[in-house]
């Protein structure tokens, strides 16, 4: 999406660069025709939608349009023969020059540069990131350029609040997990107290008996790393921070969250299986927005089966590799099924068939995998319930994340 809206863009800057050119093309070398030249620049540039700089070939602003100056918050004029590096550091002219260099008359119309993700400052000191898309040519016989910029706050502030709904999502499924959780951690804690309270009976005996003590000190570990593991499970999916798309060994994301459910599961006197292929290839994500996806369909598929008699709950968890270069996660339920009218709802938000529920873990679900450039989707088996897929492009994971 971003690489087509940006040739997008860089068509409308030719289409802008050609039109220049083609009046500056038909001026005579006289005054008047020249200052119509220059007036005709700056009428394009007030029409633009796009806040705008021209820069001479030193990185001096010599035209500002009205966008511009309410954007960085200047009056009109202000900025005129003005560095623009006083706006976005990152274009001082000393560290890029070449970026106002036009490009050769036998070359393209105009040399076009997209930076990513620039500081810019406002007059009142604030900052904001912006995307800056420079574009270079000859202009009444000089090195120009226009600055086109885009203001990223308002999509860092989605992106901010899309983040904070899905770590409100995961603190809420766990909250659902609680009990299990809690009883899943008092086991080995349990373990640890009466072999402690056995250790300091051995240590009252003369003579002490060593290697029992030993043994004793042993299970005390092993139950440490047994509860270690709980709250590392907890802990990796409740965590909050910045999206980390990283190569993933997919097999191990899932091993974890079935085995952040398993109490659950045992709880609610379901089975789950669990069928890795052996030459899944890795993905690229993040962690923990996986983790939350795979948590949220594991939890609606035992939801799905609340009515089912114990001995007919299974949820059966298959990752393979499909066609078109995808990874295939089927989380498939024994449950009732979906209605037609369903099928197409359950993925919209605030939509829910749960008394307690808000509706909104399937809709971030997607969202989360629409951002990996995957596809979720649900579909009722030929027997009874439903299986909800996931298909993920393959990546290249680490020796180091494979080991996780």
């Amino acid at each position: 999406m971003m690489a087509s809206a940006r040739t997008a863009r860089r068509k409308t800057y030719d289409d802008v660069a050609r039109a220049v050119l083609a009046h500056d093309s038909h001026a005579d070398d006289d005054n008047n025709d020249q200052v119509s030249g220059e007036h005709y620049f700056r009428e394009v540039l007030t029409l633009l939608p796009l806040a705008t700089l021209m820069l001479d070939g030193r990185g001096v602003m010599a035209m500002v349009n009205p966008q511009a100056d309410r954007l960085f918050g200047y009056d009109c004029d202000e900025l005129q023969g003005k560095p623009v590096e006083m706006l976005v550091h990152a274009l001082r002219f000393d560290s890029h020059a070449s970026r106002w260099d036009a490009p050769p008359a036998t070359q393209q119309l105009c040399r076009f540069l997209p930076l990513d993700d620039l500081c810019a400052r406002r007059k009142d000191g604030t900052e904001f990131r912006a995307d800056i898309d420079l574009c270079a040519f000859r202009f009444e016989g000089e090195n120009v350029t226009l600055a086109f910029i885009i203001d990223k706050t308002d999509r860092y502030e989605l992106r901010r609040q899309r983040a904070d709904l899905a770590h409100l999502t995961r603190v809420s499924t766990m909250g659902q997990l609680a009990s299990s959780l809690a009883h899943e951690l008092n086991q080995p804690l349990t373990a640890i107290l009466s072999n402690v309270q056995a250790a300091q009976r051995f240590m009252m005996a003369d003579p002490i008996d060593l290697a029992e003590l030993r043994d004793i000190l042993n299970d005390i570990v092993q139950d440490d790393y047994r509860a270690s593991e709980v709250i590392r499970r907890i802990r990796a999916v409740v965590k909050k921070g910045d999206l980390e798309v990283i190569p993933l060994d997919l097999a191990g994301v899932m091993r974890d969250v079935v085995a952040l459910v398993h109490s659950d599961a045992i709880v609610r006197g379901t089975r789950v299986t669990l069928d890795i292929d052996s030459t899944l290839p890795p993905v690229r994500g993040d962690r923990v927005q996986l983790q939350q996806v795979m948590l949220n369909l594991l939890l609606n598929a035992f939801d799905a089966m609340n009515e089912v008699p114990p001995v007919d709950r299974m949820v059966c968890v298959t990752l393979k590799p499909a066609d078109n270069g995808m990874v295939l996660i089927a989380v498939r339920d024994r449950g009732h099924g979906l209605t037609a009218d369903k099928l197409d709802k359950i993925f919209k938000p605030f939509f829910t068939s749960k008394p307690q529920g808000l509706g909104l873990g399937l809709s971030i679900s997607r969202s989360i995998i629409d951002m990996h450039r995957g596809r979720l989707w649900a579909e009722n088996n030929n027997d009874r319930g439903a299986t909800f897929y996931v298909a993920l492009p393959v990546g290249d994971a680490t020796p180091e994340d494979k080991s996780r």
